[in-house]
């Protein structure tokens, strides 16, 4: 008597479970939304903006890509995949020269910063 009725309560607590899930689930909203297909960083790559990291990843990764099609080793592999991200982000090869003129300036943190989101907007 007592196994059935805990095969019982199992088996409800199994179903209420099993609801409660697939409730939460049709519940969820979508997080794709026609706005977020039609963001800058989404189509192309900004000459001006910052891309995300996520947009800095996915480049990169094509990039390596490429390289490896390539059948690229060592240091050539390492300025294949460079060159081949500053092609797609020409802000991050700008970003780089203006923080090493920062560098050389003896500028550090706030400083640099500043001076590199100048140096970058200035063009």
């Amino acid at each position: 008597m007592t196994s059935k009725l805990l095969s019982v309560a199992a088996a409800a607590l199994l179903t209420v479970c099993s609801t409660t899930a697939v409730f939460a689930q049709a519940a969820t909203p979508s997080t794709t939304t026609p706005a977020a297909a039609t963001t800058p960083s989404a189509s192309t790559p900004s000459a001006t903006m910052m891309p995300s990291k996520a947009d800095i990843k996915t480049a990169r990764q094509a990039c390596q890509q490429d390289a490896t099609g390539q059948a690229l080793k060592g240091q050539a592999r390492k300025d294949s995949v460079k060159s081949c991200l500053q092609q797609k982000y020409p802000v991050l090869a700008k970003r780089q020269t203006c923080h090493d003129q920062g560098t050389a300036k003896g500028l550090e943190k706030k400083a640099l910063h500043a001076f590199v989101k100048q140096c970058i907007a200035a063009g």
